[in-house]
């Protein structure tokens, strides 16, 4: 196994495991129900505005809405959006989310 072999390995697995944890502790699944029982067809998971860089860092990885796909199952669509744009006063803007419709 050659070294970036090894790096990629490491890095997806070290992934995995911090999904788990985050998916477990955000408590996702009874968030949504919430969501859907209050009548909305969707949720988001904010990602820019995340005071934990770490947090931002795991959340605006496509690996993290690649296991959100796996995790929630069919019915679902999980898309990382990430809107650019300017203030009122011409500073320029940016926000991303995780966007999950049903």
């Amino acid at each position: 196994m050659t070294l970036i072999d090894e790096i990629k390995s490491s890095q997806k697995e070290s992934h995995e495991k911090w999904f788990e944890r985050w998916y477990k502790k955000a408590n996702l699944e009874n968030n949504i129900r919430i969501s859907a029982e209050k009548g909305y067809t969707g949720f988001r998971i904010q990602v820019s505005d995340q005071n934990d860089s770490y947090l931002k860092l795991r959340l605006g990885n496509k690996e993290t809405t690649s296991l959100l796909k796996e995790k929630l199952g069919d019915g679902f669509t999980v898309t990382l959006r990430e809107i650019h744009g300017e203030n009122f006063l011409g500073f320029k803007t940016y926000k991303s989310f995780i966007q999950i419709l049903w």
